[in-house]
C-alpha cells in the first residue's frame, strides 16, 4: 500500500506512474509493463474503490482520486513524476496536475475527457442509460450500487474548464485511438489547451490503448519522455 492506495511497483529507472481506467485496475498496462520496465520504475496505483484499493469515506470524484494519488506519491517519496494515465486515469492525472502540480513533471494522456460530452454522443447515452438502470437496482443490491457509482465517473464527471489547462505548464502527449470513444476534437482541446500538448492519433485503434496497442503505446511513451529529458538535461 501507499498511503490508502494500492501500489504494484516493478523496474528501474525514473518512475513513470501508471494510473488506469473506469471499472478496472494497474492491470490495464499488463502488456507495457515488460515494455516499459527495463528503463523505468513504474509504479501501478489502484484508484480509489478500484482493484484493490478500499471504497474510504464520502464522494467519490476525481478531485478526491487525484488527491489520493498525491497522498500515495507523497508516502512512495516521489516528486516530479512522469505520469501515464488511460482513460480515467487520464482524468485523475489532468486533475493532479492542476491541484498538486509540484508532483508532475510530465503527462501522457490517453483517452482522457475534460467532461462527459467529450465522448461520442452514442457512447454516452449508453453509459447514462445503464447508470439509470443500475441506480434503481443499487437501492437492494450493494455491487449495483458500487457500479452506479463508478458509472457516475463517466456520465456527470469530470468538470475541467479548458482555460485551466493553461496552469499546466509541463510537456504533455494526448493520445487517442482513431475509432476512439472520446471525440477527435475533444483530443484536440486538450492538446491545444496544453501549453506544451502535443497530440497523436493511432490509426485503427480504438479506446483500449494500453490493451490492444502496448507496443504503439510504449513507444509513443517512451519517445515523449526521452523528448522531455533531453529538455531537461
Amino acid at each position: 500500500m501507499a498511503g490508502a492506495l494500492w501500489a504494484a511497483q516493478t523496474g528501474t529507472g525514473p518512475p513513470l506512474v501508471l494510473l488506469h481506467g473506469n471499472g478496472t485496475s494497474h492491470h490495464d498496462f499488463d502488456r507495457m509493463v515488460p515494455l516499459l520496465a527495463p528503463r523505468h520504475r513504474l509504479v501501478g496505483l489502484d484508484s480509489r474503490a478500484h482493484g484493490a484499493s478500499p471504497r474510504g469515506d464520502g464522494e467519490l470524484t476525481f478531485a478526491r482520486m487525484a488527491d489520493d494519488v498525491d497522498a500515495a506519491l507523497e508516502a512512495l517519496g516521489l516528486t516530479g513524476v512522469d505520469l501515464l494515465g488511460f482513460s480515467d486515469g487520464g482524468n485523475i492525472a489532468l486533475e493532479l496536475a492542476l491541484r498538486h502540480p509540484g508532483r508532475v513533471r510530465s503527462l501522457t494522456l490517453v483517452g482522457a475527457v475534460l467532461f462527459p460530452a467529450g465522448a461520442h454522443a452514442w457512447a454516452l447515452l449508453a453509459a447514462s442509460l445503464l447508470y439509470r438502470v443500475v441506480v434503481v437496482l443499487g437501492r437492494w443490491l450493494p455491487s449495483a450500487k458500487a457500479l452506479a457509482e463508478r458509472l457516475d465517473l463517466l456520465v456527470h464527471q469530470p468538470d475541467i474548464d479548458p482555460r485551466d489547462l493553461a496552469r499546466i505548464d509541463v510537456p504533455a502527449l494526448v493520445v487517442a485511438g482513431e475509432r476512439d470513444v472520446v471525440r477527435h476534437e475533444h483530443t484536440r482541446l486538450i492538446a491545444d489547451s496544453l501549453p506544451a500538448g502535443r497530440i497523436t492519433i493511432v490509426p485503427a485503434a480504438g479506446h483500449l490503448l494500453p490493451r490492444t496497442h502496448p507496443e504503439r503505446l510504449a513507444e509513443l511513451v517512451e519517445e515523449h519522455l526521452r523528448g522531455h529529458a533531453g529538455r531537461d538535461a
